[in-house]
């Protein structure tokens, strides 16, 4: 069950604009990659903590290193990283150049296996 709360917020677009009432999560705690290793080593007790924290440091700096060059990185049974562009606008292509590029996002996109556990989802306002 995902809890969540309602706030009202304005148009930045136009000020003038009647306030909507939207909801957003309530985060319950915040997991660390710490706790997620004691998960995975308490789930698996296979391979102690020190090699399941290595091979998520593995993946996050391989991770890291294909999406600044601009690859699309699939995990199976999680998703799809990938990077896209915050622009400004250009009269034209060719009056288009880097200064008009204000920044990156990091993309990601769940897989459909883990869509679908969010499918029927339960929610709950936060008290």
């Amino acid at each position: 069950m995902i809890m969540y709360h309602v706030f009202s917020l304005g148009s930045p677009l136009d000020r003038t604009a009647p306030k909507k009432a939207y909801a957003k999560c309530v985060t319950k705690k915040v997991v660390s990659h710490k706790d997620l290793v004691k998960e995975v080593v308490e789930h698996s007790r296979l391979f102690p903590p020190g090699i399941i924290k290595g091979v998520l440091a593995e993946i996050f700096a391989y991770l890291s290193e294909h999406l600044l060059t601009g690859d699309r990185v699939i995990l199976d049974g999680l998703g799809t990283f990938c990077t896209t562009l915050k622009c400004e606008g250009a009269a034209s292509e060719t009056s288009f150049s880097k200064k008009n590029i204000k920044g990156v996002h990091i993309v990601f996109t769940p897989c459909r296996e883990l869509k679908k556990k969010f499918k029927d989802i339960d929610y709950k306002m936060a008290p």
